[in-house]
């Protein structure tokens, strides 16, 4: 699959808000932006969290929540504050949208919701 970006639209807690291009990144987990840009949007870190980057290597690195708009949908996502590099939208943001790649085209593509659940779960109301 080779690279694509997406625009979308990140908003802070404060409201200060940035348009940006985003690398569709189905190897990353959470969508990620680097410091200065958390800076911007006023990003306030919950925790931090073990990362593995290329080449094996282990880092922590501080998680917000942040406001992602892409196309007409608004969800909140987890958001890892890089130490710099390019905005990326990873797994957990896609999935939060319901969206998957359409590795072919380069793009993304709505996809339905699962909620998958075993023999014997009983639902109460």
């Amino acid at each position: 699959m080779g690279n694509f970006y997406v625009r979308a639209l990140l908003t802070g807690p404060t409201g200060a808000s940035e348009d940006l291009d985003f690398l569709v990144d189905t190897g990353a987990t959470f969508l990620a932006v680097p410091r200065f840009l958390a800076e911007r949007l006023a990003l306030v870190p919950t925790r931090t969290v073990s990362i593995q980057i290329a080449g094996g290597m282990r880092q922590r690195w501080p998680i917000a929540e942040v406001r992602l708009t892409l196309g007409d949908d608004t969800v909140v996502t987890p958001c890892l504050i890089l130490p710099d590099g390019a905005p990326l939208l990873g797994a957990v943001a896609l999935e939060t949208l319901l969206l998957a790649v359409d590795p072919v085209a380069r793009r993304l593509v709505p996809t339905d919701g699962l909620a998958m659940a075993t023999r014997g779960l009983v639902l109460s109301a």
